[in-house]
């Protein structure tokens, strides 16, 4: 599905979200970073266009840059970017990485753990592949604990697949968005799943009114 819509998925995520899809990724990505040092090896997971993977390395120009994604097509979409240069991406599969133990100083993920088929397992790959102490970051769209009238009852069900469909032409694809978000778990029961594979420190916060988009941070 994401190889499918791999060439208007950036301009569909634009529309969709009014361009703060952006803003959500640079203060994650400014709070994952915090007393982090110059010169730090990243992996980005599930790194899709490269979005955050350029935002990691415009943030820490120094970085050993990794980006890992199992959509090919959406790789070679964020290579063709203005400052993708410095970034190796990898296909790969979240559920065996292609690394070794201790690999990365930091892991990242943005909107990419809701479609992995064994969230459990994937999340003690990444604990596997970070060093002691290593810090993973994730922003996701994480189930609300209540149903909200706006955002799940009116724009995520009906708008998001209007808009994906007039935009990439495909509707199947972003009626998939909110049903992944209804079926995906808690912030606080996501928190709950990393301290089980292993984490230590997990704290999480809203980056948008709602709980709409949420960052975790563990290490």
């Amino acid at each position: 599905m994401f190889d499918r819509i791999a060439k208007r998925y950036d301009r569909a995520n634009r529309v969709m979200s009014a361009g703060t899809d952006r803003a959500w990724r640079r203060k994650a990505i400014a709070l994952l970073l915090e007393g982090e040092g110059e010169t730090p090896t990243i992996l980005d997971l599930g790194a899709g266009t490269l979005d955050g993977s350029i935002q990691l390395l415009r943030s820490r120009p120094r970085a050993r840059l990794f980006a890992a994604d199992f959509a090919r097509n959406m790789l070679m979409q964020g290579k063709r970017k203005p400052g993708s240069a410095g970034i190796a991406v990898q296909v790969a599969d979240g559920h065996g990485l292609p690394y070794r133990t201790g690999a990365f100083d930091l892991a990242w993920s943005s909107f990419c753990v809701r479609n992995l088929r064994d969230l459990a397992g994937a999340m003690a790959e990444l604990r596997r592949v970070l060093r002691p102490g290593g810090r993973l970051g994730v922003l996701e769209f994480f189930r609300p604990p209540a149903r909200r009238w706006f955002w799940d009852g009116c724009y995520n069900a009906r708008v998001l697949p209007w808009l994906g469909r007039l935009v990439t032409g495909d509707s199947a694809a972003y009626r998939y968005l909110p049903a992944s978000i209804a079926g995906f778990q808690s912030r606080s029961e996501f928190e709950h799943l990393l301290a089980q594979v292993g984490f230590a420190q997990v704290r999480g916060r809203d980056l948008f009114p709602a709980g709409l988009a949420s960052l975790v941070v563990a290490q």
